[in-house]
């Protein structure tokens, strides 16, 4: 593997100008990086970056686990990140954890053992023992989309109290009285959330908030499709559901045509994912749009700032969500 002196060899320059230009470090003459830049092409050079942590004690990259990016809303929030982390120099590291703890427990030991800088978490359900123990060890963290009911630390989320609500009025106001909701796991901060917002636009339109109109749906496609089974077995059933992400949207779209039932005649859905592909599809489902690549963005910001200043308190980062109807 060439070297770093085999590069100044071959340009005819010294190591320190062969780090100069690799490093944009300072000025170097267009003539003189030309040389070693042809130098570093001909002799397929790379900078070792396994010494250089050794000797900075930095890595620049950094962890990141999200749920599943098959999802629409991940594929954004990542995008966002890595267009940050890019401009700052660092690489990223992306696992899937499919919201199960003993993955996040694994991915955890595995950034330890690469000495990522930094991680950027979806926190899964039941996983905050393991993250709690990385933040006692001053380790940066910051919370993306999910915040930790027990945990002092940086997050980054949307309202989702404030989304949910704006979804059922909007279904209310359409004259709809059975409104459902499909959350994912309880114990997570958005769960809680989504069904605290369900629950404040039932009540301030005078209607009740059943238990039996609320179900877990896992964050899957195969989650949404039981869930809405379960809803449209009731007697009456709901005439309306509001899935709380894009694959378990797609789950209750299934279960209501499985039914010979019509969307939105029969059962009307809404979304809290947006995706440009509900632009042609059918029926037109309308959507509480997350603000997924804003989302990414602040969080690779926060946890940059963190990085940077590991003393600073804590900050909280909350994001306005937006109706976007389709119907």
């Amino acid at each position: 593997m060439p070297t770093i002196y085999d590069v100044a060899k071959r340009a005819g320059v010294s190591t320190y100008t062969v780090s100069v230009v690799l490093n944009r470090a300072a000025y170097v003459s267009p003539e003189l990086t030309k040389r070693v830049l042809d130098a570093v092409r001909e002799l397929d050079y790379t900078v070792n970056d396994l010494a250089r942590s050794l000797q900075t004690r930095k890595t620049r990259t950094i962890g990141m686990l999200i749920p599943d990016i098959a999802s629409p809303f991940y594929a954004k929030v990542v995008r966002g990140v890595e267009d940050v982390l890019k401009e700052a120099g660092y690489s990223l590291i992306l696992g899937n954890t499919y919201n199960q703890a003993e993955e996040q427990a694994r991915y955890l030991t595995v950034f330890r053992s690469k000495q990522a800088d930094g991680l950027l978490l979806f926190l899964c359900p039941g996983g905050e023992a393991d993250v709690e123990h990385a933040l006692k060890n001053r380790k940066p963290i910051v919370f993306v989309g999910r915040t930790p009911a027990n945990l002092d630390a940086d997050s980054v989320s949307a309202d989702n109290v404030k989304g949910t609500q704006m979804a059922v009025e909007h279904l209310i106001r359409k004259g709809h009285r059975r409104v459902a909701l499909i959350t994912g796991q309880a114990d997570l901060s958005t769960s809680a959330d989504r069904v605290a917002g369900w629950k404040k636009a039932l009540r301030r339109a005078k209607l009740s908030a059943p238990s039996a109109l609320v179900a877990e749906g896992d964050w899957t496609e195969d989650g949404g499709y039981r869930a809405t089974l379960g809803f449209l077995e009731q007697t009456p059933p709901p005439t309306a559901i509001f899935a709380s992400n894009f694959l378990m949207m797609t789950g209750a779209l299934r279960a209501i045509k499985e039914k010979r039932l019509r969307c939105p005649q029969d059962v009307e859905v809404m979304s809290s994912d947006d995706s440009e592909w509900l632009d042609v599809f059918e029926p037109r489902i309308s959507t509480v749009l997350q603000p997924s690549y804003t989302m990414g963005a602040k969080a690779a910001e926060l946890l940059l700032k963190r990085i940077a200043s590991p003393g600073r308190r804590p900050e909280r980062i909350v994001l306005e969500p937006e109706l976007k109807l389709r119907d």
